[in-house]
């Protein structure tokens, strides 16, 4: 009799569940239209609508991934409003991972055409992005929010927080692919993939990308696999519009997505369906618009919703349950490193970055570390991680999937420019990786100023304090002349020029976590030919000429954090360097020097660099930049003025300042300040100003005898204002400039540029 009373008292039990209306939740992609969701779920966890079961595409199955591993809409505004959300799109690094050390310095290429070389030949162009996204930051991103909540479920999405189910797309089969289980960072991560926005990921063998080209709005995997009483649908998309000939997105999106059904009959449940016309596909920033319009909507049908749905759960319990989930998720920390895509020597260079010698285990702050250090030098192409865990240990195992890069990289770039500006460049680099990293380089540049050609060896070696490094041989010539001006009418031409060969090694270590300390020696040969008067016969006078035959070397600190090899809105770049060098000049007089005397001198001096540039965003469309530069150097003079003047400290801040020779901005030992107001007018257009003092400590001055003599301290000071409309590219960045410099009078330059203009090493720098 008593088993009887409890087996109906159980029965009594189980019977309002069994008979409790089961809800489901579909929620279809539409880039950050898809935002609104959060507002949706806000509105029903606060009615008490039970929300028993998610399924979603693209950014729906963003935020269905996040709400079934216990994300309230709180943590999901939380997150997606932040920082670190925004470099998940953008792949920006932040600046505190930029790994200094391994980078070498920007060269001007339009195009890389990537060959292996070591068992058959293989050519890869890359001269637009694979993806508009660079995965770098997503890579590591889907590890770390989504590998515990794949721990605590085993891999099986029914365990979740709330039972989920994303879609992705097989291309090559022409089918949407469901995925239910495995690592829920790689469904969410293949679900969300958009054709040349992000790059797409390898599932179960399959090249998965975004669900929406095949079903955006996953009713019938929600019917299919959970079977609910009530669906619930939130849609902010809709099919493509016919193509419009002046509209490329309007095309791509005919051309990848099929047509989805948005329709959810009356039978099985409600639809919220929500229109939007002016939200772009990474608009993330409008956050908190879209999810008050998800919740605004919802509220207002939430008395049909209620009709359809008698059951209540109560809000704080939700929220216990939530606490509860997450309580039980394990804490992410690595032990075992395994890695595919590398060969033995190669695994062995990895592991010293995770500093995995001793089997010791590591938090995902030093997986992080590890992971830029890795992929900030030219030797790794992409790594995918992933972390398995391991219950025994309650830690995890970390798989990393290696891309190794091709080992023979050409370039080929330059700028193109209205001004003396123009270059062609071409380089090229060798690179092999196995217990440590080897590298050979050529840059050669050819120019109307400027010409260069230079050879660089670097190994890289991962010993318990990373050391690199690098001998550089270089040949440069900087030829000088003033083109008729615009606007000008009293000026000077200059028809000097500067030849520089030289031999200098480096080695380097890393310095905190964004700067390198670094060291060089070298010996160089350097010669300055010039005339030392305005009265020039082309056909029959020679110029003068001052021959330099230097040795010294140098120690610096320096950083670059700048994300842009030109016109940077953001980070800073700083360099301290102290040189010190000896050596002989030898002064052969041309055809104008009365005197005739061939003359050798002795120098020997100390010379002290300091540069800082750094960006900060006072506004969404605006950044102040500021520059501030100062050198020291106890260099004696050379044997005339003009002969000094070529061989004295430049200030040149602008790229049109690097190719000209100003003397007014020329000095042994200044100071020099600037600003740079920024109006960013899109993320692809800015226009921006700069405006620099120079301060010469002591002006150089003339005598009339040729002879250099130092003026009176801070008698002198020089102006450099520019203005310029910035236009970035995938490949380059197109320049629209004017600027005016104080002196000489009346000297206002205008040009335009495509491309970098960027220059290699120089002996003293």
């Amino acid at each position: 009799m008593r088993k009887l009373l409890f087996i109906l008292l159980g029965c009594a039990l189980l019977l309002p569940q069994l008979k409790a209306q089961r809800v489901g939740l579909v929620l279809s992609g539409g880039g950050a239209k898809g935002l609104t969701h959060i507002g949706v779920i806000r509105a029903l966890e606060e009615s008490g609508i039970p929300i028993d079961y998610v399924t979603g595409t693209s950014m729906g199955a963003v935020i269905g991934s996040l709400y079934a591993m216990g994300y309230s809409p709180d943590d999901m505004v939380e997150l997606i409003s932040s920082e670190e959300f925004k470099r998940w799109y953008t792949g920006q690094v932040e600046a505190d991972y930029m790994y200094f050390f391994k980078k070498n310095r920007n060269t001007p290429e339009f195009i890389n055409i990537r060959m292996s070389v070591k068992d058959s030949v293989r050519i890869k162009t890359q001269f637009i992005p694979t993806s508009v996204v660079n995965p770098i930051q997503m890579n590591l991103a889907f590890l770390q929010k989504f590998s515990q909540a794949t721990a605590l479920s085993q891999g099986n999405f029914n365990n979740l927080f709330v039972p989920f189910r994303c879609v992705a797309s097989d291309v090559y089969n022409k089918e949407a692919m469901v995925l239910k289980g495995g690592d829920l960072g790689d469904a969410v991560r293949a679900s969300m993939s958009f054709p040349f926005v992000f790059k797409p990921i390898v599932v179960d063998s399959v090249l998965a990308y975004d669900g929406g080209i095949y079903n955006n709005f996953p009713v019938d995997v929600m019917q299919k696999d959970f079977n609910p009483e009530v669906v619930l649908g939130s849609i902010v998309a809709r099919n493509p519009e016919a193509p419009q000939l002046d509209n490329l997105m309007s095309q791509i999106d005919n051309m990848v997505m099929q047509k989805s059904n948005y329709s959810l009959p009356d039978s099985l449940g409600i639809a919220l369906q929500f229109r939007f016309d002016d939200i772009g596909l990474l608009d993330m920033g409008r956050i908190d618009e879209l999810q008050e319009i998800g919740y605004k909507e919802t509220m207002r049908k939430i008395d049909d919703i209620k009709k359809r749905i008698n059951r209540r759960v109560d809000p704080e319990a939700v929220a216990l349950k939530r606490m509860l989930f997450k309580s039980k998720l394990p804490e992410l920390r690595f032990r075992n490193i395994y890695i595919d895509g590398a060969n033995e020597q190669q695994q062995s260079y990895i592991r010293r970055e995770f500093k995995a010698i001793n089997n010791d285990d590591f938090s995902f702050e030093e997986l992080k570390r590890a992971y830029f250090r890795l992929l900030s030098g030219n030797m790794i192409q992409e790594i995918i991680p992933h972390a398995v865990y391991d219950p025994a240990s309650g830690l995890y195992d970390l798989h990393l999937n290696v891309q190794i890069q091709d080992n023979l990289m050409i370039r080929i770039g330059g700028n193109i420019s209205t001004t003396n500006a123009n270059q062609i460049y071409l380089g090229a680099t060798y690179q092999n990786l196995n217990y440590y990293a080897k590298e050979l380089s050529f840059d050669g540049q050819l120019g109307r100023v400027y010409n260069n050609a230079q050879i660089t060896g670097r190994i890289d070696l991962p010993t318990k304090i990373p050391t690199s490094y690098r001998l550089i041989a270089s040949i440069t010539s900087f030829d000088y002349y003033k083109n008729d001006k615009l606007f000008s009418r009293d000026y000077n031409p200059v028809f000097n020029s500067s030849d520089e060969y030289f031999l200098k090694g480096f080695m380097a270590l890393p310095f905190l976590s964004t700067k390198r300390a670094e060291f060089s020696f070298g010996i160089a040969k350097l010669s300055d030919k010039y005339y030392q008067t305005r009265i020039i016969d082309f056909e029959n006078d020679r110029q003068d000429r001052s021959i330099y035959k230097l040795f010294g070397g140098s120690v610096g600190i320096m950083s670059n954090t700048l994300n842009s090899k030109q016109y940077a809105t953001g980070g800073y770049q700083e360099s301290l360097v102290a040189q010190v060098y000896s050596g002989k000049e030898y002064y052969r007089p041309g055809s104008t020097d009365k005197k005739q005397e061939r003359v050798n001198q002795q120098h020997s001096w100390l010379q002290i660099g300091y540069k800082r540039e750094q960006y900060h965003t006072l506004a969404k469309k605006f950044v102040l930049g500021w520059q501030a530069d100062a050198l020291y150097s106890s260099r004696n003079f050379s044997q005339n003025y003009t002969a000094t003047m070529m061989q004295a400290g430049t200030f040149s801040p602008t790229a049109h300042s690097k190719l000209i020779y100003n003397e007014a901005f020329r000095a042994n030992q200044y100071f020099a300040a600037g600003i740079k107001p920024i109006f960013l007018l899109s993320d692809m257009l800015q226009f921006r100003t700069e405006l620099y003092g120079f301060f010469p400590v002591f002006p150089i001055n003339k005598r009339p005898d040729d002879k250099p003599y130092y003026g009176r301290s801070f008698s002198k000071a020089e102006f450099i204002g520019e203005s310029s409309l910035v236009f970035t590219l995938p490949f380059g960045q197109v320049s629209a400039f004017v600027n005016y410099y104080s002196s000489p009078k009346k000297d206002w330059n205008v040009g335009l540029s495509i491309g970098w203009q960027l220059f290699n090493y120089r002996f003293l720098e």
